[in-house]
């Protein structure tokens, strides 16, 4: 301990001779080992924290597989056999797809996100309400009274510390009881607020029918494989009994952990690794002024060995220094980490999974504490065999001039340069190509106006029946008639779903042979085994206006006129890519669908026009085939997203448009969002990364370019007595500069080429994160190329115009 004071107190001293070394140098440690740790503080809260349930190993999500094999969402008639059938499950339920909606009997009318559950939901997860209870089993029938469990949440935005247990809310129209409150880690699905008993509804007893997700927890000592071959047979042989009745022709299990957070694992295992990367280039900048430092110290090295001093004792003070630096470094880390962990939280938009879960812990502080540990280790080792591996008399003979120029300095700061560079450029050409990618994605014509353009959401609670329906058509001729009178708004139209939001829904249609052909419901699952005879689309209800107010081109046709009243033959517009894959050689205007699985009304659609395609799922995506159902003519149960088109800043209008909704009907909460808003939400997860790969790569560029600058300055130093000579010699100024900016070109070289090679092995991993864009673009590893080469010769330019004012008679006086 004596000597580890000693040890401590000359570091002190030294660093305090060298601020500037001491800043510099626990400053970059800092900025890799912040990086590092913040980043390992997503990915831990992500991807490696168990999910906050007990035993949360156990619990599985299930999935239908289609005769294609792919998993698709589970038939609510399929359900009870998987439960009774199956021995693998000690609990298994079914979960609707959230949906937001609207709720009063607050203080104000709000919407929240609800979903419906069966019976053993809650024991899948092994959750016991914080307040109040779970649903009793006289709750769990058709015709009881409705009850809701609500999340703490919603308890604590709605009702402060008070108890909502026996309130009543009207949740979409019905009266419901709130009988539990969940504990805060209870959030499954993502965000979910409100769970109501599923038993309230009546089943839907069509196999062919999905929507819902299944969750289960295995049973004791039952495993994923053995549940899965359970789950597989049960679900292969429903196939053999039921036939084409059922689209499910087997099924497959996965961990829900696994479920929950598989989409973001390339992502942030693409940061963890750029992080590293990060680190590496820092640590190679330190030990790049360590071992220049070492090289100015070796005379008092020689020194102390000549009087005695062990390489041991050496090497342990020289591992003191590092610590220190690696202590301070980290410390410093740590702190950028806080940081830097609240500035991902506050730049994703909640498409993260888990981010709540997300902060700086124990295991985060460990994580921090080992690389700073590994890294004083090996700096501390480094200058060890750095320092005290030379001959003492060789040493103690060389001048101080020829010791700031031995070999094996140079050849260790040459060789942590080129690495610096190699390492550089993958990380630049990785944010190159996702730059490229991301700007590919912008440039898409998504087929609908995003500018000057404001969707509203005022959803009606449901109301089943005529009269329902009657008081949802008056609402909203009555909204979208005050909408198109305030001032800038110079479009109105409404549908049941808008691009990128949502609100439409999917199903299969039938094409008529005829308007008077007569297609009952019993004929529809023969008649879909015929594909001349079916179809599958998108289907959205829409009034007249619109195409046009989001500028949706009518390519062939007409659109809606205000003729198409109800009682007139009912009409339909289809998408450029439903006509293509429907009637690829024919004009499909005048042809006859049957789609009445989607609302129950047999009726037949005319096609009278075709529009352009959109992009409704997200810009990356290609567009779906569209079915367009006339407003008047068809009843829907949903609400109706209106876009208005403005004059200008669409602010003014939408405080306007909220007042509007809150005069028609003050038990609505309306939602305005403008379009870009929405275009620009639908991209953020690839803009998130884009931005953190993009800060690694310029950090990574800026002590790149110190590392060059550094190496070409110190071999200057080096070689200023033989530029001198030359100068003598006759030498002229390009010559000097071209033979510094050489040696400054070979390393760049050398590191850029062994990074290109890298980064083509190691850009493969961006293959699934990026759109349009080769994970070999030549336009980025080109540009990167060129952006290196410049600031190498850049960071080269400033020793090599020093050397070329050395005075050569100083020089040669001081030989």
């Amino acid at each position: 301990m004596e000597t580890l004071r000693q040890d401590l107190r000359y570091v002190a001293r030294s660093f305090a001779r060298t601020p500037g070394f001491f800043f510099v140098t626990a400053l970059t440690l800092a900025l890799g080992i912040g990086a590092a740790t913040a980043i390992f503080s997503v990915v831990n809260g992500v991807l490696l924290r168990p999910l906050p349930y007990p035993e949360s190993d156990r619990i599985v999500q299930l999935f239908a597989i289609d005769k294609t094999g792919k998993r698709s969402s589970v038939s609510e008639a399929n359900f009870p056999d998987w439960k009774s059938q199956t021995h693998s499950f000690a609990s298994i339920a079914l979960v609707s797809t959230p949906s937001t909606i609207t709720v009063t009997g607050l203080a104000e009318p709000v919407r929240a996100r609800a979903t419906s559950v069966t019976r053993d939901f809650f024991a899948v997860f092994g959750v016991k309400p914080e307040l109040g209870r779970l649903f009793a089993d006289e709750e769990l029938h058709v015709g009881a009274a409705p009850t809701v469990i609500v999340s703490d949440a919603f308890r604590t935005k709605y009702f402060g510390d008070a108890s909502p247990v026996g309130k009543t809310l009207r949740v979409d129209g019905a009266l419901f009881t709130v009988v539990g409150v969940m504990p805060a880690y209870m959030d499954y699905p993502a965000g979910n607020e409100l769970w109501m008993p599923h038993e309230l509804d009546t089943p839907n007893p069509n196999r062919t029918s999905g929507g819902w997700r299944a969750v289960a927890r295995l049973a004791p000592g039952v495993s994923i494989v053995a549940a899965l071959q359970d789950l597989s047979t049960v679900s292969k042989r429903l196939k053999q009994q039921f036939g084409d009745d059922t689209w499910m022709s087997d099924a497959e299990l996965v961990g829900l952990r696994d479920q929950l957070v598989g989409g973001a694992r390339p992502a942030l295992l693409v940061l963890l690794g750029a992080s590293a990367f990060l680190l590496l280039i820092a640590c190679g900048n330190v030990v790049n002024l360590l071992v220049a430092r070492m090289t100015m110290r070796r005379a008092e090295i020689g020194v102390r060995l000549a009087l005695g001093a062990g390489r041991a004792r050496l090497a342990q003070q020289f591992l003191t220094e590092s610590a220190v630096l690696a202590l301070a470094g980290g410390l410093g880390g740590l702190l950028l980490a806080i940081g830097g962990v609240r500035m991902l939280l506050s730049m994703q938009t909640g498409s993260l999974p888990r981010a709540g879960e997300i902060h700086v812990d124990l295991p985060v502080l460990g994580f921090a504490f080992g690389i700073s540990v590994v890294t004083a280790l090996a700096l501390g080792l480094l200058s060890a065999w750095h320092g005290t591996r030379s001959d003492i008399r060789e040493t103690l003979s060389s001048s101080q001039r020829t010791q700031a120029g031995t070999g094996s300095g140079a050849r260790i700061r040459r060789t942590l340069v080129v690495s610096q560079m190699a390492l550089t450029v993958v990380l630049l050409v990785g944010a190159g190509i996702l730059g490229r990618s991301f700007l590919r994605l912008l440039e898409i014509d998504p087929g609908y106006r995003t500018q000057h353009a404001v969707v509203l959401d005022a959803e009606l609670p449901y109301e089943n029946g005529p009269e329902g329906a009657q008081q949802r058509v008056a609402f909203y001729n009555d909204l979208m008639t005050r909408l198109s009178a305030i001032p800038g708004v110079t479009k109105v139209g409404g549908a049941t779903g808008v691009p990128l939001v949502g609100g439409g829904s999917d199903g299969a249609f039938i094409i008529m042979n005829s308007p008077d052909e007569q297609i009952h419901p019993q004929d529809f699952q023969a008649l879909m085994k015929n594909p001349a005879r079916s179809g599958y689309a998108n289907y959205m209800v829409v009034d007249g206006n619109y195409f046009d107010a989001m500028s949706i081109p009518v390519l062939r046709g007409r659109a809606f006129t205000n003729s198409d009243v109800v009682s007139a033959p009912h009409v339909a517009v289809i998408s450029a890519s439903l006509a293509k894959a429907k009637w690829p050689n024919e004009n499909p205007i005048g042809k006859t669908i049957q789609y009445g699985n989607m609302d129950g009304d047999l009726r037949p659609f005319t096609i009278v026009g075709v529009v352009g395609d959109v992009r409704d799922q997200s810009l990356a995506s290609p567009p779906q085939p569209t079915f367009y159902a006339y407003l008047p003519q068809r009843s829907h149960s949903g609400g109706v997203h209106v876009v208005m088109q403005t004059a200008g800043d669409p602010t003014t209008v939408m405080t306007s448009a909220r007042a509007v909704v809150r005069q028609l009907r003050p038990d609505v909460p309306p939602v305005l969002r403008t379009i870009e808003t929405i275009v620009a939400t639908s991209v953020a997860d690839r803009r998130f990364l884009l931005v953190l790969v993009g800060v690694f790569g310029t950090a990574a560029l800026v002590l790149a370019t110190l590392g060059v600058y550094s190496v070409i300055s110190y071999l200057v130093a080096q070689r200023r007595a033989e530029i001198g000579v030359r100068i003598a010699l006759g030498a002229q100024r390009a010559d000097v500069l071209s033979l510094v900016l050489r040696q400054g070109a070979l390393l760049a070289f050398i590191g850029i080429a062994i990074g290109t090679a890298g980064a083509l092995f190691l850009t493969r991993l961006l293959s699934g994160l990026v759109f349009d864009v080769s994970t070999t673009d030549p336009v980025a590893f080109g540009g990167v190329i060129a952006l290196l080469a410049a600031v190498a010769l850049a960071a080269s330019w400033i020793p090599a115009q020093r050397a070329t004012r050395v005075d050569p008679m100083n020089v040669l006086r001081s030989s």
